[in-house]
């Protein structure tokens, strides 16, 4: 009876060691993935009005500036994404109309599956003393469009028209340190990516009710008799990142989200977290609570409309 016992116990103490090793091993993982560097996308700069499949079809200096700054990424050992493989791939998924190009890029943002998007504004001078290549590189996060690195590199006046010499010639640049510019751009990205995982990413959420909507925010949820503003609060401090979350203002109709933090990376499995990750919780909290949603993710911000 002692040795079945102690067989017993023998057995129970190598399945708690095996279950903890495994779970150690996944939080070092999810450690190791978060301390990575970033994944990048460089795409073109667009202002109001301007198309990006325009700019990739017409502007050949573009093209050419966007591939040697993805090649200077990849030589220093990131994970880039190929932005014209993208923006193929939605020029097969839908019709292009004139209704549609309007969010044309807010759509390629959504579906841009890098941590990080620099945008490139490529302006080629052509002067008496010679022409030149200025190169704008501006890093934001995918997710919500904040910046994090900005860095203008204007380089040298040459007597040449050729577009690709002044853009290599403009990216070998170097600041009053000796630094190459592309290397302080990608410094001062590092670490304000480092200032994020340290502290989450950021979304902002508009939880609103509809006209025909038959609760209101003081009105207490009858599956849970709470009332609606502090069961959504009380969702927000459980789920948020190091439970940060900024409420700005609630009415009867309405309840806004300044800031809500959420992790780089998914706890669960490391992978990315995002903010549609975070509307499928959301979703999931009013499906408990009874209550019929309709939601609406905009780049930065989340919207909540109670049915």
């Amino acid at each position: 009876m002692k040795n079945m016992t102690l067989i017993r116990n023998i057995f129970l103490v190598s399945i708690l060691y095996v279950v903890n090793t495994f779970d150690l091993q996944a939080q070092r993982g999810c450690e190791e993935v978060n301390t990575i560097q970033p994944s990048i996308m460089v795409l073109p700069r667009t202002v109001k009005g301007e198309d990006l499949r325009t700019i990739m079809d017409e502007q050949p200096e573009v093209r050419v500036a966007i591939s040697k700054v993805k090649q200077a990424f990849d030589d220093r050992e990131y994970t880039t994404l190929d932005f014209e493989t993208t923006l193929k791939a939605r020029m097969r998924d839908e019709v292009v109309t004139k209704e549609t190009q309007t969010e044309f890029k807010n759509r390629i943002f959504r579906n841009i599956p890098s941590d990080i998007i620099v945008e490139i504004d490529v302006i080629i001078s052509n002067l008496d003393q010679g022409n030149r290549a200025t190169i704008i590189l501006e890093a934001n996060v995918t997710d919500n469009g904040n910046s994090m690195a900005s860095v203008p590199i204007e380089g040298n006046m040459y007597y040449t028209p050729d577009k690709i010499l002044l853009i290599g010639a403009a990216l070998k640049k170097k600041n009053d340190n000796n630094e190459l510019l592309l290397d302080e751009f990608l410094r001062k990205m590092n670490e304000k990516w480092a200032e994020i995982r340290e502290k989450g990413k950021t979304v902002k959420m508009e939880f609103s009710l509809s006209e025909d909507a038959n609760i209101t925010m003081d009105d207490d949820v009858p599956s849970e008799n709470t009332k609606l503003k502090y069961l959504i609060e009380d969702w927000l401090e459980k789920t948020a990142y190091k439970n940060y979350y900024v409420v700005t203002f609630v009415t009867e109709t309405k309840l806004m989200v300044e800031e809500y933090r959420y992790p780089v990376r998914d706890p669960k499995n490391c992978t990315n977290m995002t903010a549609r990750k975070i509307e499928r919780k959301l979703d999931r909290f009013f499906d408990k609570i009874d209550l019929p949603v309709k939601f609406d993710n905009s780049r930065g911000t989340i919207y909540i409309n109670i049915l």
